[in-house]
C-alpha cells in the first residue's frame, strides 16, 4: 500500500497537529489514491471525532472488534478510544465527513450514545431523511469553520451542538419513545400559531389536564419546557426568514412572536450563538462565495 508524504498542514494526511478546538472536512478516499492508507492512532486523540460515511464503505478496527460502515452510518470516537480505520478492501472508495472537536462542558450527555464497539460509538440504519439532515449539518459546520468572519467560530460550534443533539435524538433508546397524544395536540396548537402567547393554563384546558400535569408530561416527553420548545420553534422560523427573505429583523421579531426586537435578539443569540444580523450576514456571504 502506498503511504503519502508526511505533512503538517493538511488534516487528511499523517502528522497533522489537531491543536484546535474544531476542525472539519471531507475525506474522499479512492482505491490506490494518496489518501488510501490506514489511520492508526492507538492512543486516540485529545478531542472527539464524529464521522458520517457519505459514499462507499469503510472498515473500523480489526480482529474480533472489526466492523464496516456504509452510507449514513455515524461514528463517534471519544478521546480515549483507539483509531484504526481504512477503506473497505472490497469497495473502490470511502468518502466520509468528519469533525474533530473539544467539547463544551455541558455536552457530556450528548456524547454518550447507546451502542459502542471497541470504545467507539456507532449509529446505523437511519432513515434517508435523517441522513440528509445530519449530512447537511456536517456541511454547515465545515463551511462555518473555514470562514474568516466575525462569529464564524461561534457559529460553527453552535451548529456542531445542533448536530450532536440530532445524533442523540436518533439513538435507539429515544426512537422507541412515543409522545403522549395530548402532548402532540399541544404541539399542534402552538405550531399552528407560533407567534401567539399561549399560557400553560390555556393549553392545559384544551387537552383536559391541569397546568402542573401538562408541564410535567411535556418536559418528560419532549425534554424541554413548553416555553423552551416554543422559543426554539420561533428561532427556527426566524432563521428561515433571515436566510430566505429580505424582511427586516424588527419585523421578523414580530412575525415569530416577539414584540420587543431587542429581547428577540437576546433570545436568538442565546440559542444560536450569534445575533440575527450576524447570522443573516454569514449566510449572505456564503451565497456570494
Amino acid at each position: 500500500m502506498k503511504f503519502p508524504p508526511m505533512q503538517l498542514d493538511n488534516p487528511l494526511l499523517p502528522n497533522y497537529d489537531f491543536d484546535a478546538h474544531l476542525v472539519a472536512g471531507l475525506t474522499p478516499i479512492e482505491r490506490d489514491s494518496e489518501l488510501d492508507f490506514i489511520i492508526d492512532r492507538p492512543n486516540g486523540m485529545q478531542g472527539f471525532i464524529i464521522n458520517i460515511t457519505t459514499r462507499g464503505k469503510g472498515m473500523i478496527f480489526r480482529g474480533e472488534d472489526q466492523f464496516e460502515v456504509g452510507h449514513g452510518d455515524l461514528l463517534l470516537f471519544p478521546p480515549e478510544a483507539a483509531h484504526f480505520y481504512q477503506r473497505h478492501d472490497q469497495e473502490p472508495r470511502w468518502y466520509h465527513r468528519w469533525i474533530y472537536f473539544r467539547p463544551r462542558g455541558f455536552w457530556s450527555e450528548l456524547l454518550s450514545w447507546q451502542l459502542s464497539t471497541g470504545g467507539v460509538y456507532l449509529t446505523k440504519n437511519l432513515s434517508e431523511d435523517s441522513v440528509q439532515l445530519i449530512e447537511s449539518l456536517f456541511i454547515d459546520v465545515d463551511l462555518a469553520s473555514k470562514q474568516d468572519t466575525p462569529f464564524s467560530g461561534e457559529l460553527a460550534v453552535n451548529l456542531l451542538e445542533q448536530l450532536l443533539i440530532r445524533c442523540k435524538t436518533l439513538q435507539p433508546e429515544n426512537a422507541i419513545r412515543k409522545l403522549d397524544p395530548r402532548i402532540i395536540e399541544v404541539i399542534n396548537i402552538m405550531s399552528d400559531n407560533i407567534c401567539r402567547e399561549y399560557s400553560v393554563e390555556e393549553l392545559a384546558s384544551r387537552v383536559y389536564l391541569s397546568a402542573s400535569r401538562l408541564a410535567h408530561l411535556f418536559r418528560e416527553d419532549v425534554g424541554s419546557t413548553i416555553i423552551q420548545w416554543r422559543n426554539d420553534q420561533r428561532i427556527n422560523y426566524a432563521k428561515q426568514l433571515l436566510t430566505t427573505s429580505q424582511i427586516s429583523i424588527n419585523r421578523i421579531s414580530r412575525i415569530v412572536g416577539y414584540t420587543d426586537p431587542l429581547y428577540f435578539s437576546r433570545i436568538f443569540k442565546r440559542v444560536i450563538g450569534v445575533s440575527p444580523k450576524a447570522f443573516r450576514n454569514y449566510h449572505v456571504s456564503i451565497e456570494e462565495d
